[in-house]
Protein backbone atom coordinates (compact mmCIF):
# COMPACT_ATOMS: atom_id res chain seq x y z
CA UNK A 1 0.00 0.00 0.00
CA UNK A 2 2.83 2.41 0.83
CA UNK A 3 4.42 1.79 -2.56
CA UNK A 4 1.09 2.46 -4.28
CA UNK A 5 0.51 5.74 -2.42
CA UNK A 6 4.08 6.86 -3.13
CA UNK A 7 3.60 6.05 -6.82
CA UNK A 8 0.30 7.96 -6.92
CA UNK A 9 1.94 11.01 -5.32
CA UNK A 10 4.76 10.92 -7.87
CA UNK A 11 2.23 10.47 -10.68
CA UNK A 12 0.18 13.47 -9.53
CA UNK A 13 3.23 15.74 -9.56
CA UNK A 14 4.31 14.57 -13.02
CA UNK A 15 0.74 14.77 -14.28
CA UNK A 16 0.64 18.51 -13.59
CA UNK A 17 3.69 19.04 -15.80
CA UNK A 18 2.21 16.79 -18.49
CA UNK A 19 -0.97 18.88 -18.43
CA UNK A 20 1.09 22.02 -19.05
CA UNK A 21 2.75 20.37 -22.07
CA UNK A 22 -0.61 19.24 -23.44
CA UNK A 23 -2.08 22.73 -22.97
CA UNK A 24 0.31 24.08 -25.60
CA UNK A 25 -0.76 21.39 -28.06
CA UNK A 26 -4.43 22.02 -27.23
CA UNK A 27 -4.09 25.72 -28.04
CA UNK A 28 -2.58 24.97 -31.44
CA UNK A 29 -4.93 22.15 -32.43
CA UNK A 30 -8.04 23.73 -30.93
CA UNK A 31 -7.57 27.04 -32.75
CA UNK A 32 -5.98 26.02 -36.05
CA UNK A 33 -7.09 22.39 -36.35
CA UNK A 34 -3.47 21.57 -37.13
CA UNK A 35 -1.83 18.58 -35.46
CA UNK A 36 1.71 19.64 -34.60
CA UNK A 37 3.65 16.37 -34.50
CA UNK A 38 6.77 18.35 -33.57
CA UNK A 39 5.26 19.58 -30.29
CA UNK A 40 7.17 17.05 -28.21
CA UNK A 41 10.38 18.10 -29.95
CA UNK A 42 9.68 21.69 -28.89
CA UNK A 43 9.77 20.43 -25.29
CA UNK A 44 13.02 18.62 -26.00
CA UNK A 45 14.49 21.72 -27.63
CA UNK A 46 13.53 23.88 -24.65
CA UNK A 47 15.21 21.37 -22.33
CA UNK A 48 18.42 21.65 -24.36
CA UNK A 49 18.18 25.45 -24.25
CA UNK A 50 17.78 25.18 -20.47
CA UNK A 51 20.85 22.95 -20.32
CA UNK A 52 22.78 25.47 -22.39
CA UNK A 53 21.68 28.40 -20.21
CA UNK A 54 22.61 26.52 -17.06
CA UNK A 55 25.97 25.32 -18.36
CA UNK A 56 27.18 28.49 -20.06
CA UNK A 57 25.56 31.22 -17.97
CA UNK A 58 24.80 29.44 -14.64
CA UNK A 59 21.08 30.20 -14.92
CA UNK A 60 19.00 27.89 -12.75
CA UNK A 61 16.56 25.67 -14.62
CA UNK A 62 13.56 27.13 -12.74
CA UNK A 63 14.50 30.62 -13.94
CA UNK A 64 15.46 29.61 -17.47
CA UNK A 65 11.93 30.20 -18.90
CA UNK A 66 12.60 33.91 -18.48
CA UNK A 67 14.95 33.45 -21.43
CA UNK A 68 13.62 30.35 -23.18
CA UNK A 69 9.94 31.38 -23.22
CA UNK A 70 10.55 34.41 -25.50
CA UNK A 71 12.85 32.26 -27.67
CA UNK A 72 10.28 29.47 -28.09
CA UNK A 73 7.46 31.99 -28.55
CA UNK A 74 9.37 33.69 -31.36
CA UNK A 75 10.39 30.31 -32.78
CA UNK A 76 6.74 29.24 -32.86
CA UNK A 77 5.68 32.41 -34.69
CA UNK A 78 8.48 31.93 -37.24
CA UNK A 79 7.43 28.31 -37.77
CA UNK A 80 3.83 29.42 -38.26
CA UNK A 81 4.60 32.06 -40.90
CA UNK A 82 7.36 30.02 -42.54
CA UNK A 83 5.65 26.60 -42.68
CA UNK A 84 2.22 26.22 -41.13
CA UNK A 85 0.55 29.23 -42.75
CA UNK A 86 1.39 27.83 -46.18
CA UNK A 87 -0.43 24.57 -45.45
CA UNK A 88 -3.70 25.86 -43.93
CA UNK A 89 -5.59 25.63 -47.22
CA UNK A 90 -3.97 22.35 -48.22
CA UNK A 91 -5.14 18.82 -47.53
CA UNK A 92 -4.52 17.70 -43.96
CA UNK A 93 -1.97 15.15 -45.20
CA UNK A 94 0.26 18.05 -46.27
CA UNK A 95 0.05 19.50 -42.75
CA UNK A 96 0.97 16.12 -41.28
CA UNK A 97 3.92 15.76 -43.66
CA UNK A 98 5.21 19.25 -42.78
CA UNK A 99 5.00 18.79 -39.00
CA UNK A 100 6.46 15.27 -39.15
CA UNK A 101 9.28 16.68 -41.27
CA UNK A 102 9.82 19.42 -38.69
CA UNK A 103 9.88 16.79 -35.94
CA UNK A 104 12.52 14.79 -37.81
CA UNK A 105 14.60 17.90 -38.52
CA UNK A 106 14.58 19.05 -34.89
CA UNK A 107 15.54 15.58 -33.69
CA UNK A 108 18.44 15.45 -36.16
CA UNK A 109 19.72 18.96 -35.47
CA UNK A 110 19.70 18.45 -31.68
CA UNK A 111 21.61 15.20 -32.08
CA UNK A 112 24.10 16.96 -34.33
CA UNK A 113 24.67 19.81 -31.86
CA UNK A 114 24.49 17.99 -28.51
CA UNK A 115 25.23 14.40 -29.64
CA UNK A 116 23.24 11.38 -28.49
CA UNK A 117 24.42 11.13 -24.90
CA UNK A 118 22.01 12.37 -22.22
CA UNK A 119 22.56 15.84 -20.75
CA UNK A 120 21.62 17.01 -17.28
CA UNK A 121 22.23 19.98 -15.03
CA UNK A 122 24.26 19.26 -11.91
CA UNK A 123 22.47 21.69 -9.63
CA UNK A 124 19.17 23.46 -9.03
CA UNK A 125 18.16 25.44 -5.97
CA UNK A 126 14.95 23.39 -5.71
CA UNK A 127 16.79 20.14 -5.06
CA UNK A 128 16.08 18.18 -1.89
CA UNK A 129 13.21 16.14 -0.48
CA UNK A 130 10.26 16.59 1.83
CA UNK A 131 9.22 13.72 4.09
CA UNK A 132 5.86 13.28 5.79
CA UNK A 133 4.78 10.03 7.34
CA UNK A 134 6.52 7.29 5.42
CA UNK A 135 6.45 9.12 2.10
CA UNK A 136 9.03 11.19 0.27
CA UNK A 137 8.40 13.98 -2.22
CA UNK A 138 11.15 15.49 -4.32
CA UNK A 139 11.13 19.24 -3.83
CA UNK A 140 11.96 19.81 -7.50
CA UNK A 141 8.87 17.87 -8.60
CA UNK A 142 6.64 19.59 -6.06
CA UNK A 143 7.77 23.07 -7.11
CA UNK A 144 7.46 22.11 -10.78
CA UNK A 145 3.89 20.88 -10.26
CA UNK A 146 2.90 24.07 -8.40
CA UNK A 147 4.40 26.30 -11.09
CA UNK A 148 2.68 24.23 -13.81
CA UNK A 149 -0.73 24.65 -12.17
CA UNK A 150 -0.08 28.36 -11.67
CA UNK A 151 0.78 28.82 -15.37
CA UNK A 152 -2.32 26.85 -16.38
CA UNK A 153 -4.48 29.16 -14.25
CA UNK A 154 -2.81 32.23 -15.81
CA UNK A 155 -3.47 30.91 -19.32
CA UNK A 156 -7.08 30.16 -18.40
CA UNK A 157 -7.47 33.74 -17.15
CA UNK A 158 -5.77 35.07 -20.29
CA UNK A 159 -8.18 33.18 -22.55
CA UNK A 160 -11.25 34.24 -20.57
CA UNK A 161 -10.54 37.87 -19.65
CA UNK A 162 -8.29 39.46 -22.30
CA UNK A 163 -9.03 40.58 -25.83
CA UNK A 164 -6.29 38.40 -27.44
CA UNK A 165 -7.49 35.45 -25.39
CA UNK A 166 -11.11 35.98 -26.42
CA UNK A 167 -9.95 36.32 -30.02
CA UNK A 168 -8.27 32.94 -29.72
CA UNK A 169 -11.46 31.40 -28.33
CA UNK A 170 -13.63 33.05 -30.97
CA UNK A 171 -11.34 31.89 -33.77
CA UNK A 172 -11.39 28.41 -32.31
CA UNK A 173 -15.21 28.34 -32.47
CA UNK A 174 -15.61 29.93 -35.92
CA UNK A 175 -12.81 31.78 -37.72
CA UNK A 176 -15.18 33.24 -40.33
CA UNK A 177 -17.52 34.70 -37.71
CA UNK A 178 -14.53 36.00 -35.75
CA UNK A 179 -13.30 37.81 -38.85
CA UNK A 180 -16.64 39.63 -39.11
CA UNK A 181 -16.14 41.22 -35.69
CA UNK A 182 -12.64 42.43 -36.48
CA UNK A 183 -10.43 39.50 -35.51
CA UNK A 184 -7.40 39.01 -37.75
CA UNK A 185 -7.35 35.24 -37.69
CA UNK A 186 -3.87 35.00 -39.21
CA UNK A 187 -2.40 37.01 -36.32
CA UNK A 188 -4.53 35.01 -33.91
CA UNK A 189 -3.20 31.76 -35.39
CA UNK A 190 0.35 33.07 -35.02
CA UNK A 191 -0.33 34.08 -31.42
CA UNK A 192 -1.80 30.67 -30.58
CA UNK A 193 1.10 28.83 -32.19
CA UNK A 194 3.64 31.07 -30.48
CA UNK A 195 1.96 30.73 -27.10
CA UNK A 196 1.62 26.97 -27.44
CA UNK A 197 5.31 26.75 -28.32
CA UNK A 198 6.28 29.10 -25.49
CA UNK A 199 4.54 26.91 -22.91
CA UNK A 200 6.92 24.08 -23.81
CA UNK A 201 9.77 26.33 -22.63
CA UNK A 202 8.26 26.53 -19.14
CA UNK A 203 7.69 22.77 -19.05
CA UNK A 204 11.19 22.08 -20.36
CA UNK A 205 12.81 24.26 -17.72
CA UNK A 206 10.84 22.55 -14.94
CA UNK A 207 11.68 19.08 -16.23
CA UNK A 208 15.39 19.87 -16.26
CA UNK A 209 15.33 20.43 -12.49
CA UNK A 210 15.10 16.66 -11.91
CA UNK A 211 15.79 14.75 -15.13
CA UNK A 212 18.04 14.59 -18.15
CA UNK A 213 17.41 15.16 -21.83
CA UNK A 214 18.39 13.28 -24.98
CA UNK A 215 17.38 13.59 -28.67
CA UNK A 216 14.78 10.79 -28.43
CA UNK A 217 12.65 12.46 -25.76
CA UNK A 218 10.66 14.51 -28.25
CA UNK A 219 8.72 11.45 -29.42
CA UNK A 220 7.80 10.51 -25.84
CA UNK A 221 6.55 13.99 -24.93
CA UNK A 222 4.65 14.19 -28.21
CA UNK A 223 2.91 10.91 -27.41
CA UNK A 224 2.12 12.08 -23.89
CA UNK A 225 0.57 15.33 -25.06
CA UNK A 226 -1.52 13.59 -27.75
CA UNK A 227 -2.75 11.05 -25.23
CA UNK A 228 -3.75 13.72 -22.71
CA UNK A 229 -5.45 15.81 -25.38
CA UNK A 230 -7.38 12.78 -26.66
CA UNK A 231 -8.38 11.86 -23.12
CA UNK A 232 -9.55 15.37 -22.24
CA UNK A 233 -11.06 16.44 -25.56
CA UNK A 234 -11.15 20.03 -26.75
CA UNK A 235 -12.51 22.99 -24.82
CA UNK A 236 -11.73 22.13 -21.21
CA UNK A 237 -8.56 23.26 -19.46
CA UNK A 238 -9.66 21.61 -16.23
CA UNK A 239 -10.18 18.43 -18.25
CA UNK A 240 -6.57 18.66 -19.43
CA UNK A 241 -5.38 18.84 -15.83
CA UNK A 242 -7.46 15.80 -14.82
CA UNK A 243 -6.30 13.89 -17.90
CA UNK A 244 -2.69 14.80 -17.16
CA UNK A 245 -3.11 13.40 -13.66
CA UNK A 246 -4.64 10.20 -15.03
CA UNK A 247 -1.72 9.69 -17.41
CA UNK A 248 0.88 10.61 -14.78
CA UNK A 249 -0.58 8.25 -12.17
CA UNK A 250 -1.00 5.41 -14.69
CA UNK A 251 2.59 5.82 -15.85
CA UNK A 252 3.91 5.87 -12.27
CA UNK A 253 1.94 2.79 -11.21
CA UNK A 254 3.12 0.88 -14.28
CA UNK A 255 6.73 1.69 -13.46
CA UNK A 256 6.30 0.61 -9.83
CA UNK A 257 4.24 -2.56 -10.21
CA UNK A 258 5.02 -3.78 -13.71
CA UNK A 259 8.18 -2.67 -15.50
CA UNK A 260 9.79 0.77 -16.01
CA UNK A 261 9.94 -0.02 -19.71
CA UNK A 262 6.13 -0.39 -19.77
CA UNK A 263 5.49 3.31 -19.16
CA UNK A 264 5.11 4.02 -22.88
CA UNK A 265 2.97 0.92 -23.41
CA UNK A 266 0.50 2.10 -20.77
CA UNK A 267 0.23 5.48 -22.48
CA UNK A 268 -0.47 3.77 -25.82
CA UNK A 269 -3.18 1.63 -24.22
CA UNK A 270 -4.87 4.68 -22.69
CA UNK A 271 -4.69 6.50 -26.02
CA UNK A 272 -6.27 3.57 -27.92
CA UNK A 273 -9.00 2.98 -25.34
CA UNK A 274 -10.02 6.63 -25.29
CA UNK A 275 -10.20 6.85 -29.08
CA UNK A 276 -12.25 3.66 -29.14
CA UNK A 277 -14.68 4.39 -26.29
CA UNK A 278 -14.87 8.21 -26.20
CA UNK A 279 -13.66 9.74 -29.49
CA UNK A 280 -14.56 13.24 -28.23
CA UNK A 281 -12.66 12.70 -25.00
CA UNK A 282 -13.93 12.68 -21.43
CA UNK A 283 -14.45 16.45 -21.20
CA UNK A 284 -14.65 17.56 -24.84
CA UNK A 285 -17.29 19.91 -26.19
CA UNK A 286 -19.93 18.50 -28.50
Amino acid sequence: MEVMIQSILNGILMGCIYALIALGLSLIFGVMNVVNFAHGNFVMLSMYFTFWAGTLYKIDAVLSPLITFPLLFLFGILIYYGLINRTLKEHYTIQIAVTVGLMTFLGAITQLIWQARPRALSYSFVQGTIRFGGYTIALSRLISAIISLFVIVIISFFLAKTWPGRAIRATSDDSSAASLIGVDFHKTYALAFGLGSGLTAIAGGLLMTFQQVDPTMGLRFGLLSFCILALAGLGSISGLVISGLIVGISESLAMSFWDPRARTLVIYLIFILVLWLRPRGLFGRK
